[in-house]
């Protein structure tokens, strides 16, 4: 299955980002899953103050991963990362089966 993964981390340094993106990629290549992308979108002021782990965060480092794994991987990922005090939030979509039903489905309408 394909997942996508969207992450809001602590700001405080990239090593930490790199981490969590690390430990994140080593869970799910030691499962025999695939890593098909992972995106550092920047450090960004959040919407409204969110309150995680007895702390209130303004800013975060966003992050973006999509991967190939089975649903129980995933589920180990979302927990693992949801107890991380280093994580303000989490979010993993299923996007399909593979990519060739992607394509299929968002395929754009032949032009006449």
């Amino acid at each position: 299955m394909l997942y996508e993964l969207v992450g809001i981390a602590r700001v405080n340094t990239m090593s930490e980002v790199r981490d969590i993106v690390r430990t994140a990629g080593t869970m799910i290549t030691n499962s025999g899953g695939v890593v098909r992308n992972a995106n550092f979108l920047g450090r960004q002021f959040l919407p409204h103050v969110m309150g995680v782990h007895q702390q209130l965060h303004f800013a975060g480092n966003h992050f973006h991963m999509m991967f190939d794994s089975n649903p129980k991987v995933q589920n180990d990922i979302y927990s693992l990362l949801k107890s991380d005090p280093r994580m303000i939030r989490i979010t993993i979509v299923n996007r399909g089966k593979d990519l060739v039903s992607l394509t299929k489905k968002h395929r754009p309408a032949p032009s006449v």
